[in-house]
């Protein structure tokens, strides 16, 4: 925090648009996207969508919002304050202590269906370190008839895995093991 005052974006005379560019203003400094980052998170202050947000805003900014700004100012990773993170075509489950998928990794998904373009569909998918099963499960949501193993080496990551593989539908096709695999 840069010490100065700052219109409290939460407060019930502040109108939505005036909440938003307080809260970018105050992100500048911290985020190369400050703009999406506000969006995002008076999204899940609001318990909506951001397209939902910006197409049909609510007349209020609610309370909690000041709070989630707060964290995000102190630098904690927006996945984690909103407990989700789009990744390919799904969106996954993240928190403190599981790796947040990075948008690079979907390169990956990009080149294994270049691969199999014209040649059929891999019968078995294995991700070494699957974190919360972010390469295993874009990939079996891809390919539908694919069995899939992913093994990390954290036992709080193959919990996210798991509820990420149910939530998605894909639990009777992901499998995921604890294993160290580089050993």
């Amino acid at each position: 925090e840069d010490g100065r005052q700052h219109p409290n974006p939460s407060s019930e005379g502040v109108g939505l648009a005036s909440a938003l560019r307080a809260a970018t203003s105050r992100l500048a400094a911290i985020t190369d996207t400050p703009r999406l980052d506000a969006e995002l998170l008076l999204a899940h202050a609001l318990g909506i969508t951001r397209e939902r947000l910006l197409i049909d805003p609510p007349a209020h900014v609610p309370a909690e919002f000041e709070g989630l700004l707060q964290r995000r100012l102190a630098h904690e990773p927006l996945a984690y304050i909103t407990g989700t993170r789009d990744f390919w075509t799904i969106s996954l489950a993240v928190g403190p202590g599981v790796l947040i998928p990075r948008p690079d990794s979907e390169t990956l998904i990009e080149a294994a269906l270049e691969h199999f373009a014209g040649r059929g569909t891999p019968r078995t998918i294995l991700d070494l370190g699957t974190g919360p099963g972010t390469l295993l499960l874009a990939a079996l949501s891809e390919f539908e008839q694919a069995q899939g193993l992913g093994i990390d080496a954290s036992t709080q990551a193959l919990d996210y895995a798991l509820r990420n593989a149910a939530a998605l539908g894909l639990a009777d096709r992901a499998r995921f093991s604890l294993g160290d695999w580089a050993s």
